[in-house]
């Protein structure tokens, strides 16, 4: 319909039998489980054959977010069978690209990075933020693409032409008034 077009639906990955998920909280944080079994309206069982930490256990479903990969499973697999399902449709692999994994990982890197290391992230990003504006600035100089330059170049516009048509006026004048001067200084002397 109309409205679905508009605004698209936004739970699209429910829990299922053979939903991935992650799990949120606790010792197995941010790792990937596949969902065995509906136990009831609060848990479900979950497990991952390729990781040697997720084996068959219980997740309350405040503890996991469903991801948008699944295989299809039958209620209660065996491991056998999910390892095969999770070779033959590869949805670790699919999920590892997204930027959710990336995230993850990244999380991982830098809970695991010692103080140096932490130390040598800060000073490359504050380098690169740096140097990042110092070419914006010379661009904008050159072109104005920010805010602030073009409202300026938009306001100094008529200003300069503007001034320049007073400027020239009052030159004008400045010269009118010397030679006036100038003039009456002569008749005054003769």
């Amino acid at each position: 319909s109309f409205c679905t077009l508009l605004f698209p639906m936004v739970a699209t990955s429910y829990v299922k039998v053979g939903r991935l998920v992650r799990i949120i909280r606790g010792p197995r944080e941010d790792r990937i489980g596949v969902i065995t079994d509906i136990i009831d309206a609060n848990r479900v069982l979950v497990q991952n054959p390729t990781d040697e930490k997720m084996w068959k256990h219980v997740q309350n479903l405040k503890n996991i977010s469903p991801i948008k990969f699944s295989v299809s499973i039958p209620k209660n697999a065996s491991t056998k069978v999910i390892s095969a399902a999770l070779a033959e449709k590869k949805p670790l692999e699919k999920f590892a690209k997204t930027k959710l994994a990336g995230a993850l990982s990244a999380k991982a890197a830098l809970a695991n990075s010692t103080d140096f290391e932490r130390y040598q992230l800060r000073v490359a990003k504050r380098s690169r933020a740096h140097w990042a504006r110092k070419i914006f600035a010379a661009k904008d100089e050159k072109t104005p693409v920010s805010y602030v330059a073009s409202k300026l170049k938009k306001l100094t516009k008529p200003h300069e032409k503007f001034a320049a048509k007073n400027l020239k006026t009052r030159q004008e004048r400045i010269k009118k008034h010397f030679t006036a001067r100038k003039a009456a200084k002569k008749t005054t002397k003769k």
